[in-house]
């Protein structure tokens, strides 16, 4: 199952834009409110320094990168909660998705107007706090009526949701327990600041980040300029997966070579699986190695002749970076 990362922010903060960097695919962005209109599904290739090493050996005509999915959501504004602007429909798109990344604006651009005047992110995550609490507080009322009057014992932990909400609390100990009551509040959140660097300090999110979304996609977009400035955009996606607890492991034929992204601690019949769901069904066993030492020794048969393949089974777990070659 592929994570679905929802993207919050305040109309204007560079969600938009941030797709566009990301997924290198055109998307509607103008310096308006509400330009985005539906959810859209994004994804977003992260091009590491290891997979690039693998595609200089195997020179396969295709080459597919590990990648994440976001999720494009119209933005928030104030009284969202009540249904101003798209704030029902926002909400209810954001509850759909996995994990959020709220997205709060940090640069300057008269032609893009802040929907509150000034740019201040502190307010500006201050504000998605309090209507993301008003929110959940009428999904929480609804809730505790319903599980009192079949005494579920789920009425415990709703009314402790209920009476310690406040801005920055999370409650990722219930999201398992309450899965089916979909609260915001016990999703992980992770926070970017898109433009000038700003230090925000709260223990709410489970990182946070600094880019600036327009000057990466400006230098994704000029090679030249590519010689001499860093792109950080992969640097921070591939950081964005590991707080995700997702390694990536390779795979590659005569034809195609592969990324994958899986939650850690998986075992290697779920990487089997997907690989291919004949290669789960069939499967017999694994061999597999380091892409460290794959690189080194650049050749397969030369690896296992020497001991540096590892044959796994079906329960072993998935390393981080090694290349799997699954035997049906």
């Amino acid at each position: 199952m592929k994570i679905k990362i929802g993207l919050c922010g305040l109309p204007n903060s560079g969600k938009s834009t941030f797709l566009k960097l990301v997924s290198q695919a055109e998307v509607l962005i103008a310096p308006y409110l509400f330009s985005t209109l539906k959810p859209q599904e994004v994804v977003a290739p992260i091009i590491t320094s290891e997979i690039k090493n693998l595609h200089l050996f195997t020179k396969t005509e295709k080459l597919v990168p590990p990648y994440l999915i976001f999720i494009d959501i119209p933005g928030l504004i104030r009284g969202a909660h009540r249904g101003e602007g798209l704030g029902n429909e926002f909400l209810s798109y954001l509850r759909g998705c996995d994990v959020i990344l709220e997205i709060v604006r940090n640069f300057l651009r008269e032609d893009v107007p802040h929907p509150e005047g000034n740019i201040d992110p502190e307010r500006d995550v201050l504000i998605i706090e309090e209507e993301i609490i008003e929110a959940e507080k009428a999904i929480l009322k609804k809730a505790v009526k319903r599980v009192e009057k079949s005494k579920d014992e789920k009425v415990i932990f709703l009314k402790e949701i209920f009476h310690n909400l406040k801005p920055f609390a999370r409650f990722p100990q219930f999201s398992e327990k309450l899965k089916e009551f979909n609260l915001l509040l016990t999703k992980d959140w992770f926070l970017l600041i898109n433009g000038r660097e700003f230090t925000f300090k709260n223990s709410a999110f489970k990182n946070i980040y600094n880019l600036d979304v327009e000057w990466e996609l400006e230098i994704l977009k000029n090679q030249e300029a590519q010689k001499e400035l860093a792109i950080k955009v992969y640097e921070f996606l591939n950081q964005l997966r590991q707080d995700l607890n997702l390694i990536q492991f390779f795979t590659f034929t005569e034809k195609i070579t592969q990324g994958w992204l899986i939650q850690k601690g998986s075992k290697m019949i779920d990487a089997a699986a997907m690989i291919h769901t004949d290669f789960a069904l069939k499967f017999k066993k694994a061999e597999t190695i380091s892409l460290e030492n794959f690189v080194k020794i650049k050749d397969w048969n030369k690896a296992r002749s020497e001991g540096l393949l590892k044959i796994k089974g079906r329960e072993a777990e998935v390393e981080e970076g090694e290349i799997i070659f699954v035997k049906i």
